[in-house]
């Protein structure tokens, strides 16, 4: 993984993928956690689609990239970037960084995301922007998070997570596996003449229904 990592110029982009995402499923089969995924015939088969999902861990970008079918880069704050093994997956897999009081760096970052869905790139985003262990509950999305899929009028993709928080109790012997909802996408003349905020709340209160059927 680091020698892949660190020499991408002797790689193409979907053998580094396929490092990343083999790498992944090993973490997980090896750690023995139950990843479930749901709904996997709402993905676009058109590929430059917006995955949009809530957040309860660090390990959800890892269970979605698990059940995943197609390739799909990850939009992530700069700090959780610099995680061991975190910052190794970025660099094999298509990643966006965010720092968010870089005012110019995030609109250069939206910028590139917008260019990437428009030619076809996938990425997936957590618009909550963190987490809390203890609660179960949806944080506020995030408006800013939205101003790329609109400017590329691609779909979105809602996606709910169930129990991830879970995976930590007991050392990884949970025994919930965990859910990933895979919702209808939301189409670009479906939220076209929204603001940002709207948006957000459009996709929140998606994720939302099929949260509160599932998380108890």
């Amino acid at each position: 993984m680091i020698y892949v990592a660190n020499h991408p110029e002797k790689f193409s982009s979907d053998e580094q993928y396929e490092v990343g995402l083999k790498l992944i499923k090993l973490l997980i089969d090896t750690c023995k956690i139950k990843v479930e995924a749901y709904g996997l015939e709402n993905i676009p088969e058109k590929d430059g689609f917006y995955l949009c999902a809530n957040h309860q861990e660090k390990f959800d970008p890892l269970a979605i990239w698990y059940t995943f079918p197609r390739k799909i880069g990850v939009i992530l704050d700069d700090k959780a970037t610099h995680r061991p093994f975190i910052r190794e997956i970025c660099l094999l897999i298509k990643s966006q960084k965010l720092l968010r009081k870089d005012i110019r760096s995030t609109i250069n970052s939206n910028r590139a995301i917008t260019e990437d869905l428009s030619s076809g790139i996938n990425y997936m985003i957590f618009p909550e922007g963190g987490y809390e262990l203890e609660e179960k509950s949806l944080g506020e999305f995030h408006a800013g998070s939205f101003k790329s899929p609109m400017r590329a009028h691609c779909p979105i993709v809602p996606v709910c997570i169930v129990d991830s928080y879970c995976i930590f109790d007991n050392g990884y012997k949970t025994t919930k596996p965990i859910q990933i909802h895979y919702l209808k996408p939301i189409m670009p003349e479906e939220y076209e003449g929204l603001k940002t905020q709207e948006l957000a709340m459009l996709v929140k209160k998606r994720i939302q229904e099929v949260h509160d059927l599932y998380q108890k």
